[in-house]
């Protein structure tokens, strides 16, 4: 009795099929039997754990028999004769039907006491530690590979951002600087406006002056002005509006009024233009 109490700290860590070889040792060193068969089912609906002694291609002969009867078998304990040409068996069936686990073990002896009241006692003790056992490896089991496979989605997902970083990273820092030469184009147009405020305040403009502080008077509003710098940058339509928060319609907008006040009709005349009189 004491090597059975034993058993449960014997199977920790141990993995399912270990419990259930370790189960039919301690049976066959304690009871001193001839065969033993143990199936502890699945309850997640994975393939059950069978297992025999003694080990060979097929299941003893006196346990055969009565697994064919099985489904015939009253639920517990229950003890059948068997005689065969080699002698008359006595094959023990106990019946797993634990809300989270079951099963079947049958031993046989050719003992004819056999199980005696202490040794179906021995059964019971055994059997309902080694399914509780097998259970526990079992959910340590796949919470393991819960685990396992969370941690390599995350490996996936941080090698797949990296490679999206990888990718865009030339995109955006090209952004970048059509960001920051927009910026820099409103701030040049804001400077000149200033100036031209001040200057009108001073007095009556020298067109000298307002030749240097400008390159050409441009006819353009401000917002004509930054489409017309973006555009002579190589931008499409679609980049120029994502930059400036405008829709594609009003900065097509924007450009027909461009082209007409500065007299040109296609992006390469527009972009010579911009390039002559300084805007980029």
């Amino acid at each position: 009795m004491g090597a059975l109490l034993a058993l449960p700290a014997l199977w920790v860590d141990h993995e399912p099929g270990e419990i259930a070889t370790g189960l039919l040792s301690v049976l066959f060193s304690v009871l001193r039997l001839d065969g033993a068969y143990a199936r502890f089912d699945d309850p997640e609906g994975g393939v059950p754990l069978v297992i025999w002694r003694p080990s060979g291609t097929a299941v003893p002969v006196e346990l055969g028999v009565v697994l064919d009867a099985e489904r015939s078998l009253a639920p517990g304990i229950t003890t059948t004769s068997v005689g065969l040409d080699a002698g008359a068996y006595r094959v023990t069936n106990v019946a797993l039907a634990l809300p989270w686990e079951t099963g079947r073990v049958l031993v046989s002896a050719r003992r004819s006491d056999f199980p005696t009241a202490m040794e179906t006692h021995l059964l019971r003790v055994a059997i309902s530690q080694a399914a509780i056992a097998i259970h526990t490896a079992r959910r340590l089991g796949r919470e393991h590979e819960a685990r396992v496979s969370a941690e390599r989605m995350l490996v996936k997902q941080n090698e797949l951002l990296r490679s999206l970083v990888d990718e865009v990273e030339p995109s955006l820092a090209s952004l970048s600087k059509h960001v920051h030469d927009a910026s820099r184009l409103v701030s040049d147009v804001d400077d000149w406006n200033a100036t031209r405020l001040s200057a009108r305040a001073a007095g009556p403009p020298n067109e000298a002056e307002e030749k240097a502080a400008r390159p050409a008077r441009l006819p353009l509003t401000r917002r004509e002005l930054e489409v017309l710098g973006l555009l002579a940058q190589g931008l499409s339509n679609k980049e120029i509006a994502g930059i400036l928060w405008l829709s594609d319609r009003t900065v097509e907008r924007h450009i027909t009024s461009l082209y007409r006040k500065i007299g040109v009709a296609r992006r390469s005349e527009a972009t010579a233009f911009a390039l002559r009189n300084g805007v980029v």
